[in-house]
């Protein structure tokens, strides 16, 4: 009893499905349901401009965003002045003092002086006079003697202090030598007017930088840039590298032929959206850099070009005069105007509109054989579909 219940059950179950397969046919449009009882394939493209069949349609695509190519405005930067400048300074002065030796009485002298920066010091003397001046006199720089003499008047030639012995921090000890036998007797000396002078060399003005902007659209449109420049020098061989750098990515190191005029690529990666910092700095000499300017070579028109074929059936449907060749766009609906040159076998169509669809009749445009479609952007286009169709007449 249980057994022909459940038949009925899956009968009439089955019975359900089978009527809603059938509902579900006839409510079809009929050439869908055509190529569902011929077991065929309907493939159809809708958009704002109506629903057409696969067979009807020659090109279909799907442009997405296209956008405008703007002019970058050169970058003119101010001139640009490297120098070194070196001066005679006064580094230090002591007060008088007294150093003596003799059998009873030993004196000497240890000053102290600092060094603020070593490797652009040069040419340190160390100058004095010595109204009292019997024995030998040493002076120790760091404790290496680097004077050593017995003066026969009051005023000493001055002493150089060789580079390699300063150091940031420095001690100089004057001494004087032994009486010998003569111990009733001491050599003394009166050390007055003791100074030490240097040639320091300023660097500071060695170095030098700018700064120049760009926008995110500025950059994004620029294909090649080129930084351009004039180096005025003295001569060549009193000068020393030209290091220049973008954002301190180095973009030119060199010794540069003074008055030439340079144009150095500057590679794309070292700018940014923003502030961009050019650096100038030389190791040596002075450097006059004029005629700076950043130069920007824009990438071409971005476009979009298709390519789509009319065969023999296709150009005898075009020729019966009974359908009419279409391009079809869809954009997305921002209400915002839409402005383009389309190119179709290099015949012109104007588009100016702020609607969201756009149908154009091209069969005049087209021809046998293979055909294109370019668009040049004169405004950002956001393109959902592109379409050449055949319409009825």
């Amino acid at each position: 009893m249980k057994k022909a219940q459940g038949g009925l059950n899956a009968a009439i179950l089955i019975a359900v499905i089978a009527g809603l397969i059938m509902a579900y046919i006839i409510f079809l449009p009929e050439d869908e349901r055509e190529a569902l009882l011929e077991n065929k394939t309907i493939d159809k493209i809708r958009n704002g401009n109506g629903i057409f069949d696969s067979e009807n349609i020659l090109l279909r695509e799907f442009p997405g965003r296209i956008d405008t190519v703007e002019e970058v405005d050169d970058k003119q930067l101010p001139n640009v002045y490297l120098f070194e400048t070196t001066n005679a300074k006064e580094l230090a002065q002591f007060n008088s003092f007294l150093v003596r030796n003799g059998w009873f009485d030993k004196k000497s002298k240890v000053v102290s002086f600092s060094l603020a920066d070593v490797p652009n010091t040069d040419n340190v003397l160390l100058t004095f006079q010595a109204l009292k001046h019997e024995g030998v006199l040493a002076v120790a720089l760091n404790s290496e003697v680097v004077f050593e003499q017995a003066m026969g008047s009051a005023v000493a030639d001055p002493v150089r202090l060789p580079k390699s012995l300063l150091q940031e921090e420095n001690k100089l000890e004057f001494s004087v030598s032994t009486v010998g036998a003569k111990f009733w007797s001491t050599n003394e000396y009166s050390l007055e007017n003791i100074k030490l002078i240097a040639d320091v060399t300023d660097k500071s003005k060695q170095e030098s930088s700018t700064v120049f902007t760009l926008t995110d659209t500025e950059l994004y449109n620029t294909e090649e840039t080129n930084l351009r420049f004039t180096p005025y020098c003295s001569a060549a061989d009193a000068v020393g590298t030209l290091d220049i750098s973008i954002n301190s990515k180095n973009v030119f190191s060199g010794i540069p032929v003074c008055e030439d005029v340079y144009k150095q690529p500057i590679p794309i990666a070292s700018l940014k959206a923003g502030q961009n910092e050019i650096k100038m700095k030389t190791s040596k000499g002075s450097y006059s850099v004029e005629q700076i300017k950043i130069e920007f070579d824009e990438e071409d028109i971005k476009t979009k070009v298709y390519f789509f074929e009319i065969n023999d059936s296709s150009f005898k449907r075009i020729k019966n005069d009974k359908e009419k060749l279409f391009l079809n766009m869809e954009f997305v609906n921002d209400k915002e105007q839409k402005r383009a040159d389309i190119n179709i076998n290099d015949k012109f169509i104007t588009l100016d509109q702020d609607e969201k669809a756009f149908s154009e009749d091209i069969t005049e445009k087209v021809k046998q054989g293979n055909n294109f479609v370019e668009i040049k952007p004169r405004s950002l286009l956001d393109i959902v579909e592109i379409a050449v169709l055949f319409k009825e007449d």
